[in-house]
């Protein structure tokens, strides 16, 4: 009896979620936690934005939550540890 044929690794890594699959990033604000749509960051006026800490890396926040966002950037930067993200809600 033959083994099922199984899945390499570049393909298990395009059919999962994130950055390098073919799916959609799900984006949340990292001071409040919002789901934020990607049409937010284009819209006019938007109501959200990128927000970019000194090692070039792409954090995403609410306008309403920029204060706040801002801090918890400089917090990582300054510490050098991963961002304190608040809790994921929709």
């Amino acid at each position: 009896m033959q083994r099922k044929k199984r899945l390499t690794k570049r393909e298990r890594k395009d059919q999962s979620p994130g950055p390098s699959g073919q799916q959609l990033a799900h984006i949340h604000c990292i001071a409040c936690g919002r789901h934020l749509d990607p049409e937010e960051f284009s819209a006019n006026p938007p109501t959200a934005k990128q927000l970019i800490c000194e090692h070039q890396s792409r954090f995403p926040a609410c306008v309403d939550c920029d204060v706040l966002a801002r801090t918890l950037i400089a917090e990582h930067d300054r510490t050098g540890k991963p961002i304190q993200q608040a809790a994921a809600w929709h």
